[in-house]
């Protein structure tokens, strides 16, 4: 379809009979003004041409959709509203040449005259929901744009793991009847999970449940999970079950079966997670029951595959899959420890991301960092939401594709130290620990001849684009990390590294950066301990 989207063509007609489809126009609306310089404006009026037309189909799933042209027409076809703005986007995005760099930078051509050529499309991704945990991803509208579900909300999901406590709460219930509650060392601990074999303690849940599905009758997701705690019920009945499945996971997958066999419309997940994270020898989860594996553990400097390292993660996950095929991952992607060291597991991402989905993960949660900013957050954030999307995506490409967008003449500089800091991680193939940091890297892809050429790289590119001050301040930001780590390890002089200390402060500031640890150490902590340590 040839679409001419010229400022003097204004009479683009979005069909908006549906009301599903009315954002998705808004938006499609917004960006052609933008592109054009136009004043496109939703109508209803059919014209002999270029009508675009949203048609409701259970065909591509939840989230997926197709566009095609037909007869001088544009058409879009998914299921419900949030199908539709992901059309757009990936219209936009696919055939017009938009991009969504991060919440701050999208690049929007800027064509009075653009002729866009339309083929049959559609496409249905392979994971039904999708999640990144980083800052900018809470913003719903830049997670849309990455056909990713806004972080933080967890939209539509009733429960977020964890639930056991809202479900049957202690304080509430334990006086009155401490036999809901763990047996541990001979008595019931009031702090204790609840015991799952008790038929009153199902009863109740269940009914609670479905008091809390009523509050939030839109939300598909429930999670019946065990609470962040080890205080599992150690009774006769609950051991049992224990011993049937030779795994802790029998009595809780047990339940949670019985649970979702009361609500087959709902999605139940469950944890796998510290002492449940063996999965059971013969209880198996029912077809709505959904497992999600913490792969905590897993080594992050290779893909878990044909890592050595993660053969326990690995084959844990591998064995789920095995008996489920409804596979939920929770994934960990950063540094936690140091949210702003150099942290090279980019390499990795699209060979985890199609392992797991060649191996029935069916939903994806990708915890990176809560709070502002983190070593290559825009990029690592970029291709996480690429991946979960279209698993087939090529690695190096994908850092090529945001840093040439994203650094523009900085971009050959910014790549190469991407791929020094890998190639040294790689050559050592020392474990790259999501808890680790500069101290455990200072004799590999941080020891101090290769950091000279890091700092060296980003002097070039910083001179790159000295003359912009966005590009520059990008730049700055991308740098931020070696500062850090050059602090940790004290490298350089006295005056070196005061000069770190200061510009860490700054552009950490300037940014809005807060934690360099999570939960636990702020900028402010970390610049005036640094100082501290320097004049020692």
């Amino acid at each position: 379809m040839s679409v001419n989207i010229s400022d003097n063509s204004k009479a683009i007609c979005c069909v908006t009979t549906i009301k599903e489809s009315n954002r998705a126009a808004e938006i499609l609306c917004n960006y052609f003004n933008k592109i054009s310089g136009g004043d496109f404006k939703i109508s209803n009026e059919t014209l002999e041409s270029n009508n675009i037309i949203f048609n409701l189909t259970d065909e591509y799933g939840d989230s997926g959709f197709a566009y095609k042209e037909e007869e001088g027409n544009l058409y879009f076809f998914g299921k419900n509203e949030q199908a539709f703005v992901y059309a757009v986007y990936d219209l936009l995005e696919r055939v017009v040449g938009c991009k969504y760099y991060s919440r701050s930078y999208d690049y929007i051509p800027n064509e009075p005259n653009l002729t866009l050529d339309i083929d049959n499309y559609f496409f249905v991704p392979s994971v039904d929901y999708r999640e990144i945990y980083y800052k900018e991803f809470e913003d719903k509208e830049f997670a849309e744009k990455h056909k990713m579900a806004p972080s933080k909300i967890h939209e539509g999901w009733g429960f977020w793991c964890h639930s056991f406590q809202k479900l049957l709460p202690n304080e509430e219930y334990f006086d009155k009847h401490p036999e809901y509650f763990a047996l541990i060392d001979g008595k019931r601990n009031p702090k204790g999970e609840p015991c799952l074999s008790n038929p009153e303690v199902k009863k109740i849940m269940i009914e609670n449940l479905g008091k809390f599905m009523g509050e939030k009758p839109e939300c598909k997701y429930w999670s019946v999970s065990q609470n962040d705690d080890n205080l599992y019920c150690r009774c006769e009945e609950c051991q049992k079950k224990v011993d049937y499945d030779d795994s802790q996971m029998g009595p809780i997958l047990t339940f949670v079966n019985e649970v979702a066999q009361e609500f087959p419309d709902k999605v139940i997940s469950t944890l796998s997670y510290w002492y449940s994270r063996k999965p059971p020898k013969n209880t198996r989860p029912a077809e709505n029951v959904h497992i999600m594996v913490c792969n905590i553990e897993a080594n992050r400097g290779l893909p878990i595959e044909i890592d050595l390292q993660s053969i326990e993660s690995k084959n844990e996950y591998l064995a789920w899959s095995s008996i489920s095929g409804n596979v939920s991952l929770w994934d960990y992607n950063i540094q936690f420890a140091n949210l702003v060291s150099p942290f090279p597991n980019l390499r990795t991402l699209g060979s985890n991301m199609r392992f797991f989905v060649n191996n029935k993960l069916k939903l994806l949660f990708s915890q990176c960092n809560r709070e502002i900013g983190g070593e290559f957050n825009e990029l690592r954030g970029y291709m996480l939401a690429k991946l979960a999307w279209d698993p087939t995506y090529d690695t190096d490409y994908l850092i090529k594709d945001f840093c040439n967008g994203y650094y523009r003449d900085a971009a050959p500089y910014i790549i190469e130290y991407i791929n020094k800091l890998h190639d040294a991680q790689e050559e050592k193939n020392e474990r790259l620990d999501i808890f680790g940091g500069p101290i455990k890297a200072k004799d590999t892809y941080l020891k101090l001849e290769l950091y000279n050429q890091y700092e060296e790289l980003f002097d070039k590119a910083e001179y790159a684009v000295k003359d912009d001050e966005d590009l520059h301040q990008r730049v700055k930001n991308a740098r931020l990390p070696l500062y850090y780590a050059g602090i940790v390890l004290q490298y350089g002089s006295t005056g070196e590294r005061m000069n770190k200390i200061i510009k860490f402060a700054s552009i950490a500031r300037l940014m809005g950066l807060k934690m360099v640890e999570e939960w636990k150490i702020t900028v402010d902590k970390f610049v005036t301990d640094s100082v501290i340590a320097l004049e020692k």
